[in-house]
This record gives C-alpha cells, structure tokens and sequence, in this order.
C-alpha cells in the first residue's frame, strides 16, 4: 500500500469523522465489524514519530471520543498499533504510514500471542501514547496496546513479525489463514461498518471542531 492510498476516494477510506489533524476511517482487512483506523493528515510513519504533545494530546481525546462510540455499539473493544521506525519492515505490515487501530472485541490479543503463537515481548505498562516517541528516538520498533481495560502496554523486537495482533484476531475468530488485508479485504464487514458508525458523521457535522490545535508545539522530552 502506498503512503497516499489512506486518502484515497476509495469506499474503505471514507472519512466517518475528523479533527484538526486526525481522520477516521473504517479498516482494509476487517475481520470484525467495527474495525476503525485513525490516521493522521501530516505524513508520519508511525505515531513514534509525532514527536509533539499537543498532537498526541489530540490523538487521545480522539482515541476515547471514537471509543465511547465503538463500545455503545459493539462492547468491549482494543487498541493497537504497529509502530515502524522505518520504512519496508515486516512490522509495518507493508503500510509506511501511521494507524492506529480500534477494534471491537472482547480477546485479549496479547494472551493469544504468547499461548497460542509462543512469542513472548517484554511488554511494559505505561500512562500514554507519548512513550512510543522514546522508541523513535531509539531506532526502535514498537508494539502498543490497550486493553479493554484501559491499559496501556508497549515493547520492542526487532524480529516483530508483519500483522501479529492481525494474526491472533483472526485465529480466535476462527479465520486463522484470512488474517492478511491484503489478500482478505472483508468488504462486507466494511460497509457494515460504515453504516454503524453514520452518527460520527452526523456529530461532526452538528459541532465544533473539539480538538483544533491552538496550543503551542511541544517537543517530547526523551
């Protein structure tokens, strides 16, 4: 996937809701329905890179206002990223430009990985997104993720195989073989998807913008 095909006319990017810096749109590959991306209008490989507190200041408040909306609809959901520190690495999953992921379902990801795939990370519970830009600064991939129950875990390998959290969804799902976006797109899931989450649209037509940057830019601090 090209770095421009997240805004591109297609059906699966269409915008169900933005904000100063952020666009949401439903997900290639949705192996359940619900499946949300948040992608950033500035070109990021990762949201490592972002580098600035007011974004991911934004980004979080996106992050719960989006998710307030999957758990009406759908329940208990997650949070994800695979977060690449470089181009054309597996752990990108062959988009070079920054995701995040929010997916409804009720598995916790990380136990499949370890039981069902035996990779073990050493995964460290943190406060926020932010600390993802120490692994940037580093030269380091990362893996983040939030829990059902709101918390937050990241690590580093730099053997993270392509689509691992894709890999365990699919394999409680019980579609093991279609875990790849590229091959198994799930269309109808998609426009399900798109049809469930209208209100978005209808909320940000009726308000203001929420999350509109007028704070200065910040630099993380490593």
């Amino acid at each position: 996937m090209s770095i421009k095909k997240f805004h591109s006319i297609e059906f699966y990017n269409k915008r169900l809701y933005e904000t100063e810096n952020f666009v949401v749109i439903p997900s290639l590959g949705s192996i359940v329905e619900g499946w949300l991306l948040i992608v950033p209008k500035k070109y990021f490989i990762s949201y490592g890179y972002i580098q600035l507190v007011p974004l991911y200041d934004e980004l979080e408040l996106l992050i719960d206002y989006i998710g307030s909306f999957v758990k009406k609809i759908y329940g208990d959901f997650v949070v994800f990223e695979n977060g690449a520190y470089c181009q054309n690495k597996l752990v990108g999953c062959g988009v070079d430009y920054a995701h995040i992921h929010i997916v409804p379902t009720t598995y916790n990801l990380i136990n499949i990985i370890e039981n069902e795939f035996e990779i073990y990370y050493d995964w460290k519970q943190i406060d926020t997104i932010k600390k993802s830009a120490n692994y940037i600064c580093n030269d380091q991939p990362y893996l983040y993720y939030r829990s059902q129950q709101n918390e937050s875990f990241i690590t580093t390998n730099e053997n993270i195989p392509s689509q691992l959290f894709r890999k365990a969804l699919a394999l409680a799902m019980g579609v093991r073989d279609e875990y790849d976006w590229k091959n198994n797109p799930f269309t109808e899931n998609i426009y399900k998807t798109i049809d469930a989450y209208v209100i978005l649209d209808y909320t940000f037509n009726s308000s203001t913008r929420l999350w509109k940057n007028t704070q200065p830019q910040i630099p993380i601090m490593t």
